[in-house]
């Protein structure tokens, strides 16, 4: 019999603002509207390293600093989510500091986010699949993921505050599949969809977490609400939703 991955559901209520931008970081990038799942990783990342005495956000490595959530990376198969509402992009508003013949022009900037307050109700949901290989060989146990979960303040920038609202635990039947219903974000790699939804390129997590300018990238579609997918799927049951997995 084949065991049931463990997984874990975080619903999270944003106050207002979430500032992700597109790396390598700059004010100059755009915002993202959907969290990307390296967001996601970083976000309970810190409330679990915590839990084991680590207050670090990030570590030096071969002269380069790295988010310390790469510590705890090999505890997820997989990470997604998804988002009830659509966030509008506020874009950056720029003024660039010159010099013309003497004069001084003073420069004003406002870094791009997402802004999710409105006339919708928006919640983010994320699903985190656990590695529950990598969690026995480590400090950590699915109490302390569950804690963690309960302890997310923030996603990405400090700007970007949520209170989490609901957590759920349990284990997710995998299947395979030629059709599947989801309202995840999944990777858009050849399937067909059937509904709304927005594509964003992110950083591919399993490539690493902490040095963005060499790492991997992947096209994932965020939808809008529950969209068909079709194709040659791996899935898994979390509860009554579908989430659709990398092949």
């Amino acid at each position: 019999m084949i065991p049931l991955p463990f997984f874990l559901k975080a619903t999270m209520r944003p106050a207002g603002i979430v500032a992700i931008r597109a790396l390598p970081q700059s004010k100059m990038r755009i915002a993202l509207r959907y969290v990307p799942p390296t967001t996601l990783i970083g976000a309970i990342a810190y409330p679990l390293l915590h839990i084991a005495g680590d207050r670090s956000e990030t570590v030096y490595e071969e002269k380069t600093f790295r988010s310390s959530a790469g510590g705890v990376l090999e505890l997820f198969d997989w990470v997604t989510v998804k988002t009830l509402g659509k966030p509008r992009i506020q874009g950056a508003l720029l003024k660039i500091n010159t010099i013309y013949r003497g004069n001084v022009q003073s420069a004003v900037t406002s870094f791009p986010f997402a802004v999710t307050y409105g006339t919708n109700d928006i919640l983010i949901t994320a699903v985190y699949l656990i590695n529950e290989e990598a969690l026995g060989r480590s400090s950590y146990t699915r109490k302390d993921i569950e804690r963690a979960a309960w302890g997310i303040t923030r996603l990405g920038s400090r700007e970007s505050v949520v209170s989490v609202e609901d957590v759920e635990t349990g284990r997710a039947e995998v299947a395979e599949a030629e059709m599947a219903k989801t309202a995840y974000a999944f990777p858009f790699n050849g399937v067909e969809v059937k509904g709304k939804g927005t594509l964003q390129s992110v950083v591919d997590w399993r490539s690493g977490i902490g040095d963005y300018s060499k790492a991997g990238r992947m096209v994932m579609f965020y939808p809008e609400e529950s969209v068909e997918v079709r194709g040659r799927l791996r899935t898994i049951k979390v509860g009554e939703e579908v989430v659709v997995l990398a092949q």
